[in-house]
């Protein structure tokens, strides 16, 4: 088994961390280093708990690899758009099948996360390049529900900053065309894009200079993690390190909780989405159509999300239980249709005014001329048009799972020698809302973790 252990560079700090007889020192190891992981392992770390929390990260793939299908994080969007409604049923435009249940604090995970990264992204902070700050508009091919109460429109995203519901009126004049696409209605808000390799290195670097540990390693037995952790040790220079005992486990592996036994949670399983990364450092909006499948037929979610980058991701699509490891040549044509139909500022950036989002320029034939145009084009030439801008085609498996995410804490048989059991807390399971997600569910699994120090629940 080959592994490797990353400190914070320095040898030293790592062996002051691991003596001591301190009885509220409290060694937590944390399984995956995606986003969830990364984050929620930052969050025990970084907290005011009583505990003096030693934290290490054990995972098989980390966000310094090169891009693979075997690391989900990397092939997110990623934008905040929450798809929570607090009723136990995700929206429509969700990252999932269309009928859905939500975990029954996903709302609040969300809303929590938002504010953590909005503060993130402020100006002048270490974090801010890892974000980019929009105006968003959604599209749905469904009316925007109505209160039975007060008769009024009610939406899952009016939260967000500067929400409103697009009038009929900025619908039906709108150049690109919404009602020939079958467009019904639409809200604005402001809200923010991740741009995730970016974000992913700030997270690492963070967790390895507060202290943290990260030890490359495959577990494939829950049981397995005291023993990875000592094989990792043993053939590197730490090995004079004093062995410390694991008193906790998190499980962030997202859907290695599949196959790891031990857990082996079959509601999970892959959804696979498929974009398309574009260069267009003009396009600064972003975009999404969404509605349900019919028939059987997955639900078609049409998004543009542009990075600070300058790079654009386009998508998408939501296929359960398709485990296809590499980018479909005809899915890409069509993702790329799709994108230009919804946001023909890809191929014209001279066309973009310094109006809003919501206000392009509809007296101007020019934009909706260009998309009946664009329509007519054969593959070969369309294809010839926007390859230019094209960077790459990818997909990954977002980790959904029956019933919303799993965020709670259970007691196993101890891999410390000292103590017959020891708690696990699980937070997995997020389908396409990780990034959106991320802090709430770190801030939720921390708390379970030290509640559950506390000793066995009755």
């Amino acid at each position: 088994m080959n592994m490797t252990v990353t400190t914070n560079g320095n040898a030293n700090n790592v062996i002051s961390q691991s003596t001591g007889d301190n009885s509220d020192t409290k060694h937590v190891v944390v399984l995956g280093a995606g986003v969830i992981g990364l984050t929620t392992a930052i969050s025990i770390l970084e907290s005011s708990s009583k505990y003096n929390f030693r934290v290490t990260i054990l995972a098989s793939d980390l966000s310094i690899d090169p891009k693979s299908i075997a690391y989900t994080s990397h092939w997110a969007g990623a934008h905040h758009v929450s798809h929570a409604t607090g009723t136990g049923i995700s929206a429509p435009d969700a990252n999932c099948t269309s009928t859905s249940v939500e975990h029954p604090e996903q709302l609040s995970i969300d809303q929590e996360t938002f504010r953590k990264m909005w503060n993130l992204s402020e100006q002048g902070s270490d974090s801010e390049e890892c974000f980019l700050r929009i105006e968003q508009v959604e599209y749905y091919h469904e009316e925007i529900p109505v209160d039975k109460d007060t008769r009024e429109e009610k939406h899952h995203l009016s939260w967000y900053p500067n929400f409103k519901i697009l009038s009929s009126s900025t619908l039906q004049s709108s150049p690109l065309s919404l009602v020939a696409q079958n467009v019904r209605s639409g809200v604005s808000f402001n809200t923010l894009t991740i741009d995730p390799p970016v974000y992913l290195q700030y997270l690492y670097e963070r967790f390895t200079k507060n202290g943290g540990t990260v030890v490359r390693g495959r577990v494939e037995d829950i049981k397995d993690v005291r023993r990875v952790l000592r094989e990792a040790q043993s053939s590197e220079p730490l090995n004079s390190t004093p062995q410390f005992e694991i008193d906790a486990i998190v499980n962030c592996t997202g859907l290695g909780s599949l196959s790891l036994r031990g857990v082996q949670d079959e509601a999970l399983y892959p959804l696979r989405g498929q974009t398309v990364l574009l260069r267009a450092p003009w396009v600064k909006f972003g975009r999404t159509i969404s509605s349900k499948g019919k028939e059987g037929k997955e639900d078609l979610w049409t998004y543009i999300i542009p990075r600070r980058s300058g790079n654009i991701i386009v998508g998408g699509t939501k296929s359960p239980n398709d485990t296809h490891p590499t980018p479909r040549p005809e899915t890409t044509l069509d993702i790329l249709r799709r994108a230009v139909r919804l946001c023909p500022e890809l191929l014209h950036p001279m066309a973009i005014k310094p109006v809003t989002n919501t206000g392009l320029d509809t007296t101007s034939p020019s934009m909706t001329t260009s998309i009946e145009a664009l329509d007519k084009l054969s593959d070969t030439d369309f294809l010839n048009l926007i390859e230019p801008i094209i960077i790459e085609a990818g997909c990954g498996f977002r980790p959904a799972r029956k019933g919303g995410l799993r965020l709670e804490a259970e007691w196993i048989d101890s891999t410390n020698e000292s103590v017959l059991r020891s708690p696990l807390v699980h937070n997995y399971g997020h389908s396409g809302s990780g990034f959106q997600s991320s802090w709430g569910s770190a801030t939720r699994a921390r708390r379970l973790l030290e509640e559950a120090l506390e000793g066995p629940s009755k």
